[in-house]
């Protein structure tokens, strides 16, 4: 995409994301075209970026990262929802409309999954130093069709370009070893991460959904002056749920390739002693001295 036109599709994209709530009457409705809108902002930006409207969503080594598109999830829902209070409370009349209470709860599940951001990598790296087995790679790339496309850093399986980057990247390993199998732990993190979000958005849908929407300032100070309270077990099932994640990513999945061994260093040859040449030079010269010796005549015996 042309960078003008980028420029343009972005503004645009914010645009609706913070002009839906100032025009349109229902806030649940204006939270969607919100959330919408920056979704749009955040594809734009990938376009730009890698060529993909997942781009946000892609590591640096050319896989879909789950623990990205986690963090962008939580920061579009939350984000969105924010604007679109804060306007409709300036549409109210509040003095101060930004001032919305965050739960803590809330905080925490997000901090988790910024902290999940974080520590991918940084974990991943630890396998960067260590060279695979012999004839892993090119077994990983036939599986996937990756073929002459791929750019592995030890362990740690990664691709030449984004164009080759797959949805079913969330699904995977992401070594060497088992980047073409399924991963268990990525998929139970997905789905938690899913099934949370989604009751998150049902309780932001109906706060502003609700009875304590008004249209006058009467009783405008029970607008959406708090988010929705996230039950401290929902935060726990996620705090487990990305422990687990990143402790099945630290763990081995691939077979090293054996240490090269030593190679004895070379003796340098062996130097004539001293006491050798002197003993070697005397016999000579004894023998050069005494000169050839004649042979013994035998005795003939008269019978």
């Amino acid at each position: 995409m042309p960078k003008l036109a980028a420029a343009g599709a972005a503004i645009f994209a914010l645009l609706v994301a913070f002009g839906a709530p100032s025009v349109i009457e229902n806030p649940s409705t204006a939270w969607l075209w919100s959330l919408a809108g920056m979704t749009a902002f955040a594809m734009v930006v990938g376009v730009a970026i890698n060529k993909r409207p997942a781009g946000l969503i892609i590591d640096n080594r050319n896989r879909v990262s789950l623990s990205k598109l986690q963090a962008l999830a939580w920061t579009l829902m939350v984000l969105s929802a924010l604007a679109t209070a804060a306007i409709y409370r300036i549409r109210l009349g509040f003095e101060d409309p930004v001032a919305i209470t965050i739960p803590q709860e809330l905080l925490a599940a997000m901090g988790i999954s910024a902290a999940s951001l974080v520590a991918a990598p940084v974990v991943l790296s630890l396998k960067s130093n260590e060279e695979p087995a012999p004839g892993q790679v090119a077994h990983t790339e036939t599986a996937l069709g990756d073929t002459g496309h791929t750019r592995h850093v030890g362990k740690v399986y990664g691709r030449a370009s984004p164009k080759k980057a797959s949805w079913l990247d969330l699904f995977r390993g992401d070594d060497t070893g088992n980047a073409a199998s399924p991963d268990l732990s990525k998929m139970q993190q997905f789905l938690i991460t899913a099934v949370v979000l989604i009751v998150y958005a049902s309780g932001i849908w109906k706060a502003l959904a609700g009875p304590e929407y008004v249209t006058d300032e009467s009783n405008a100070a029970a607008f959406f002056s708090t988010f929705p309270a996230l039950s401290t077990s929902m935060v726990w099932l996620i705090g487990i749920s990305h422990a687990g994640y990143l402790a099945y990513k630290a763990a081995p999945h691939s077979a090293t390739a054996p240490a090269p061994q030593p190679q004895p260093a070379p003796q340098p040859p062996q130097q004539p002693q001293p006491q050798d040449a002197a003993k070697i030079a005397n016999a000579l010269l004894n023998a050069t001295a005494d000169g050839p010796k004649a042979p013994t005549p035998r005795k003939k015996t008269v019978v």
